[in-house]
């Protein structure tokens, strides 16, 4: 079971990285190219921004998930 669950870590880590590096390059390519000029280049940014960030959100959640599991194995007295 734990291995199940640090392998599906693993991935949703791998995936909030990929989803920022995407980010990134998707405002590179906004902020320092003139392809926002033409339509593909618009598809391409708006495409590269928008999975980005559908790819780094679960990440967060499921961390914060986490912590509340362990705060309720371990309650303060």
């Amino acid at each position: 079971m734990t291995d199940a669950i640090k392998s599906t870590m693993n991935l949703l880590k791998f995936l909030h990285w990929l989803g920022v590096l995407m980010l990134v390059c998707g405002l590179g390519f906004y902020m320092l190219t003139q392809w926002s000029l033409e339509i593909s280049g618009m598809l391409l940014i708006a495409s590269l921004i928008g999975l980005g960030l559908v790819l780094m959100s679960p990440y967060p959640v499921v961390l914060f998930i986490q912590w509340a599991k362990r705060q309720d194995e371990h309650p303060k007295d």
